[in-house]
């Protein structure tokens, strides 16, 4: 394929087309490429072992390392897309000035946001009042670096509170963050990351009682692999979609005690086009192999199958 150059990516990443999506005034705003190449992007996450950050505890110093602003100039360089996923562990500071800096540099090399994903285990479902202040105005200030890094979402997790079944608690817990973020025009994601804390029943009980447009689904093509069969994850995903704005993982493939289980890519794909999906996709390999030859495959495929 043909890598998307930078103009054509301006292009559609501007032009609204009928099947682009621009939300009611009482959710979120946005406008999604309809190209498929301009959809999607890469996580950083496939690739911790490589990224030098103050907070990433599986850097692998026997690796060649990059920083944040190495890995966004690689990215259209080396993979031919212009979407980026950076994780919360992966920035070398969140301190205003040090975002703004950062937002440049994305800017210069021709990349864009497409989600945060927040690793950090804020606890505003604690019995302690300040705690829960402090859960809520971390999150609350990576929304705002969401905001000055041009990222239509942040993704974090379901609290913790006393009671691990009181779903309708710890969505309270978490409304001053995703009033906040309604505010900015940031919408606040659950993936299905976890077989317990972070299931497809968990996540979509949390979204129901939460019932709130800025507070979505982010659908991962193959965390259901670690709990079940290829149909147990396929199933997953297609109830996950039904609440997704603007952000999917895509993987088809996750090593599970040692063994690797597949899904179908097609079918997945298939599964986000029957719910009129229309945001991003971003690479997120899980193969066990080399990262970067799998991501490269992953966005081959896929660009085929949009």
């Amino acid at each position: 394929m043909t890598p998307l150059s930078r103009r054509t990516f301006v292009k559609g990443a501007l032009l609204c087309s009928a099947t682009a999506v621009l939300a009611a005034d009482n959710g979120p705003h946005a406008v999604f490429p309809t190209e498929p190449r301009a959809r999607l992007s890469v996580a950083t996450y496939p690739f911790r072992e490589w990224m030098i950050a103050p907070g990433n505890d599986e850097r692998d110093s026997k690796k060649p390392g990059m920083d944040l602003v190495a890995f966004a100039r690689r990215v259209p360089k080396e993979f031919g897309v212009h979407g980026i996923e950076p994780l919360s562990g992966h920035f070398p500071s969140t301190e205003t000035s040090e975002m703004r800096k950062l937002r440049a540099a994305f800017d210069a090399a021709g990349v864009h946001v497409v989600n945060v994903p927040v690793d950090a285990r804020e606890n505003p479902c604690s019995d302690d009042p300040a705690k829960r202040e402090a859960g809520n105005a971390g999150y609350r200030h990576w929304v705002d670096i969401a905001v000055i890094l041009g990222s239509p979402s942040i993704r974090i997790w379901i609290p913790k509170c006393s009671d691990f079944n009181d779903i309708p608690k710890a969505v309270q817990a978490l409304k001053p963050t995703i009033d906040y973020a309604a505010t900015k025009n940031i919408v606040v994601n659950l993936e299905n990351d976890d077989p317990v804390t972070a299931s497809v029943k968990r996540t979509i009980a949390a979204l129901k009682v939460g019932n709130n447009p800025y507070f979505r689904a982010l659908p991962d093509f193959g965390n259901g692999l670690v709990a079940g069969d290829e149909k147990f994850n396929s199933d997953g995903v297609r109830q996950m979609f039904a609440y997704a704005f603007n952000i999917s993982h895509v993987k088809d493939s996750e090593i599970v005690e040692g063994k690797r289980k597949t899904a179908s890519l097609a079918e997945l794909y298939g599964i986000a086009k029957a719910a009129g999906y229309r945001g991003y996709f971003s690479m997120e390999s899980e193969s066990g192999g080399d990262p970067f030859v799998d991501t490269k495959r992953l966005i081959a495929e896929s660009v085929s199958l949009i």
